[in-house]
């Protein structure tokens, strides 16, 4: 571990030393019914101390102060075992989640959210404003009952709902401005000059052109900008003895760093629960939300339109726009050249396809998400102790998306005469379920049994049409004005059935056993292996509560957990997926055919995680420090993945098996809690190492193809972390004659593929989160730390930075190039043919420790008739960052929709340390 995390580290391990050891006798005594806590699990909840299963809790107060528009970024350094990772800075971007890791090679490792009973897999839109509480279920023992939407892990979301005879309405709003954090710099004109003088004298002619004499471009100055947030919420509920209701409207606003990045959300949301009869109560949740995303690209070369790149790449002699040239280019008849008019962005001389940044960013880019969520129930008593609750649920997604490259102003666009596309899909997950639920009290007996079963169909519907040869003076997609033109409709149907069992048996409030069994049917596997099985068993001992603890007033609370289950997962597969051939008529225009996309493969059956979990809760210091610890294994056989041989078309098969190790650590102290000051402080760190344990058909798998040198970046093969990046070993330049030299790892004598070896593990060793609260009377302030480390990051973005093989403009970093017989440095000579490969030069560490959110308030209490509270506050949001990555930001991932693929930088748009300034009401 470098120096400078360490220390921030050791800083970190003294301010928690501190707050364990500060706990005095004197201060209040945390009340016993912390362990009388009531902890959700699926389809119910259980007493805290009846848990037997690893489980995370995340209040609202842990994030309602922060400036987020993904619920996920809610989860980040609050739960152990949770890790997320923001692989882009840009507004309204979708973040990576994993819960214990990568459980899948090549599939799909989302976990499922459970919002108020409806069940999804997207976050998109969701308004923080309304949550009370995230639960995350992390061990196949809790997970296993959702089949096989639950094998990567389960976030309950709890919305805010209607309180018995209180009134209540509240408004809460923030606004504030972000920047970006910088930390790049490039050539500036006249070493930009000399490198090309040493890559391509001829390259000289063209920058020397009288055309561009004295212009000096700063294209971050002509990219950059600083953003602004904005957010406002209202919501009102009520409740009497037999209805109870909770409503809200919120708007959110986020306007990026990099135009034309913004991102809009509009959501509203009604929760009710009526008693209809004695004997039966009524609920339901509804939520609309729609959603503006105006996209800015990245993750992308420079060659490829990625507008980060871009701003580094493009040379200072050019200007934004043709027109602004010394010298405006004529034809034979004293025409204005293409490119040259006014209002059309500078033709790059070296090659026109590579437009400069501001180019890029013209390109029109929005979708708009319009998604209605409905969940409907029924708590039916039919016996005592009895109950019955049937529920329907709806998630419905109407989706357009429109991206268009006008004919005029850029010179992609002029050689393809326009070009663009419109997207109309809609997604709609249908799911009913029931179950029974059974309870017995007597005594010292507690027994409870849930039966249930689901049926979920979803449906995906795609109208999509693209063409090209637009007028010059169309300016959006309009699909009637090509001159070429081509439609896509395709229509997809994945059906699911399944059955449930769970008993939990509780004996003197010692010891706990719960049983579960699921028994699920998905279309999309081959016939004969639609149905899977998987079962749970798990316990848990109360130690504290046995004779010879029970007056210890040292140890409150110890209790030991342990737990086996299996989970089912298939969220691999195209949807939907059919064992036999398959045929989409997709292109159909001039010069298109039908074409299959995937083979048959009648043996293909469920990917299966096997879990294994043992636990142990301890309270001491009348229950000041509650510590909690978590060691598991999983291993994920028959793992499903898409093999390609001889063609383009996949065959999915179930191709190997991987392995997850890892511990988990929560602490949660009460410091001081005496007179009007309080300090409390949470801390947990997760452990996990991963591992290929076998790939069948194919023994090694490539991924991440970099275009730049022609080579893949990572590799899957047996006895590797997940996303392994695989390369060259470099050993140095040679001094007499400045080339890029590797290591003969093979001992042939000469270098060859097979010199090729592991380079780094983008899979963190550990990640924490470490937070703390303050509070005198009115005042508050709160802190959190989150980090990573262990991990390595492959930069991709040095590789359009610093190879020096063509025209563009390069990061100070080669000032240390080679350029003299004798000449010691590890940056090769400029435009060495030697360097053009995937090595260990472009591999750092991507260890950090990051001031994610500090929050400073003040919470007036009636300070105006009629105002039961007033709150203030501000908070700064990912302000400091010690880290040892020479990139933009250590939190990354290039390739978001490449399952096992992270910790790849290539052009990245940038994290963005942000301000704001908040008020919360309440009457």
């Amino acid at each position: 571990m470098n120096v400078k995390i360490s220390r921030s580290l050791g800083v970190i391990a003294v301010l928690y030393f501190t707050a364990n050891f500060s706990a005095q006798k004197k201060d209040t005594v945390l009340k016993e019914k912390k362990i009388e806590e009531v902890v959700l699990i699926g389809y119910g909840s259980v007493k805290k101390q009846s848990l037997t299963s690893a489980v995370s809790t995340v209040k609202a107060d842990a994030f309602q102060d922060r400036p987020i528009s993904n619920v996920a970024q809610a989860l980040q350094g609050n739960a152990a075992g949770v890790n997320v990772v923001q692989p882009s800075g840009k507004p309204g971007a979708v973040l990576d989640v994993k819960i214990r890791g990568n459980t899948s090679i090549l599939s799909n490792s989302t976990p499922l959210y459970v919002i108020d009973g409806l069940q999804t897999n997207d976050l998109n839109g969701i308004n923080t404003d309304d949550i009370v509480e995230m639960t995350v279920l992390k061990d196949a023992t809790s997970t296993a009952i959702y089949g096989i939407n639950g094998s990567n892990g389960v976030v309950l979301i709890t919305t805010k709902r209607g309180k018995l005879n209180k009134s209540q309405l509240g408004f809460n709003a923030f606004w504030g401005f972000s920047k970006q954090v910088d930390n790049i710099d490039v050539l500036n004109l006249d070493q930009y000059k000399t490198l090309m003088g040493e890559v391509n004298p001829s390259y000289l002619t063209t920058i020397n052109n009288p055309m561009y004499a004295g212009i000096n471009t700063n294209w971050r100055d002509e990219v950059y900008q600083n953003g602004f947030d904005q957010n406002y919420n209202v919501n009102y509920s009520f409740g009497n003895e037999n209805i109870k209701a909770y409503t809200s409207l919120g708007y959110q606003g986020i306007d990026g760093i990099i135009k034309p990045a913004r991102f809009d959300r509009i959501s509203a949301k009604f929760n009710l629960d009526a008693n209809i009869f004695r004997w039966m109560k009524f609920n339901t949740s509804l939520s609309y939300i729609k959603t503006d995303l105006s996209n800015t690209s990245d993750n992308l070369s420079t060659a490829r339109g990625g507008v980060v790149l871009s701003a580094l790449n493009t040379p200072g002699f050019l200007p934004v726009y043709g027109s602004d040239v010394k010298i405006i280019p004529t034809d034979s008849n004293g025409n204005t050249q293409p490119g040259y008019l006014p209002g059309q962005f500078t033709p790059n001389p070296f090659q026109s396809s590579w437009e400069n940044p501001v180019a890029y960013q013209s390109k029109l880019d929005k979708t708009w998400d319009h998604r209605f969520m409905s969940i409907f129930g029924l708590d039916i008593t039919l016996a005592k102790n009895l109950t019955f609750k049937p529920t329907i649920s709806l998630d419905f997604v109407d989706t357009k998306n429109t991206n268009f490259i006008n004919a005029y102003e850029t010179s992609y666009g002029r050689a393809e005469k326009g070009t663009g596309r419109l997207n109309y899909s809609t997604w709609q997950n249908l799911l009913y379920e029931g179950t029974l639920n059974y309870t017995i009290k007597s005594n010292k007996h507690d027994l409870a049994f849930l039966l249930g079963g689901n049926v979920r169909d979803g449906k995906y519907i795609l109208n999509s049409k693209w063409g090209s040869r637009f007028p010059e003076d169309v300016r959006t997609f309009i699909y009637d004005q090509a001159e070429q033109q081509h439609y896509n409709y395709r229509a997809t149907d994945l059906r699911e059935v399944s059955g449930f069992l769970r008993g939990i048996y509780t004996f003197d409030n010692k010891y706990t056993v719960m049983g579960i069994f699921k028994a699920q049917a998905s279309s999309a596997l081959a016939k004969g292996n639609k149905w899977g099985y998987f079962p749970g068993v798990s316990a848990a001992w109360v130690i504290s509560n046995e004779d010879f603890l029970k007056d210890n007033s040292f140890i409150n609370y110890l209790k030991l957990r342990g737990g086996w289950g299996k989970a089912g997962n298939a969220s691999g597969l195209p949807s939907p997926y059919v064992s036999y051939y398959l045929e989409r008529y997709d292109e159909l225009g001039p010069g298109f055919a039908p074409k299959p996309i995937q083979y048959s493969n009648s043996g293909l059956s469920w990917e299966t995680t096997t879990d294994t979990n043992v636990g142990l809760d301890l309270n001491v210091l009348n229950n000041r420090i509650r510590f909690s610890v978590d060691a598991y294994k999983r291993k994920t056989d028959d793992v499903i993945a898409a093999i390609t041989f001889l063609t383009d078309y996949p065959y999915y098969t179930n191709a190997g098996s991987i392995e997850n190790k890892g511990l988990e650590f929560t602490l949660n102290t009460s410091n001081i809690k005496t007179g009007d000051f309080t300090w409390d402080t949470s801390f947990n760190i997760s452990f996990v190492k991963n591992k290929i344990l076998g790939i069948n058909y194919v023994p090694v798998h490539y991924a991440a193809y970099n275009e730049t040198v022609g080579e893949n970046i990572v590799r899957f093969s047996p006895d590797l972390p997940v996303g392994a990046f695989y390369g060259y070993v470099t050993n140095g330049v040679n001094p007499a004659n400045g080339s890029q030299q590797y290591k003969d790892l093979n001992g042939n004598g000469y270098f060859d593929t097979g010199d090729r070896t592991i380079l780094g593990n983008p899979n963190p060793d550990y990640t924490f989160g470490f937070s703390n609260s303050f509070k005198y009377k009115g005042a508050y302030l709160d802190v959190l730390i989150t980090g990573s480390q262990g991990n390595e990051i492959f930069n991709a973005s040095r590789l359009d930075l610093e190879l020096m093989n063509d025209f563009k403009n390069q990061s100070t970093a080669v000032l240390n190039r080679w350029t003299t017989p004798g000449q010691i440095t590890d940056v090769p000579k400029a435009n060495d043919p030697e360097s053009l490969h995937i090595s260990d030069r472009f591999v750092e560490d991507g260890s950090y420790v990051r001031l994610k959110a500090v929050t400073l308030g003040y919470n007036f209490k009636n300070l105006f008739k009629g105002v039961s509270n007033v709150n203030f506050y501000i908070t700064g949001q990912n302000l400091y960052t010690w880290t040892n990555y020479t990139g933009f930001d250590p939190e990354v991932n290039a390739f978001t929709t490449t399952p096992g693929v992270s910790g790849i930088d290539y052009g990245t748009y940038p994290q963005v340390r942000t301000f704001i300034f908040g008020i919360k009401t309440t009457f």
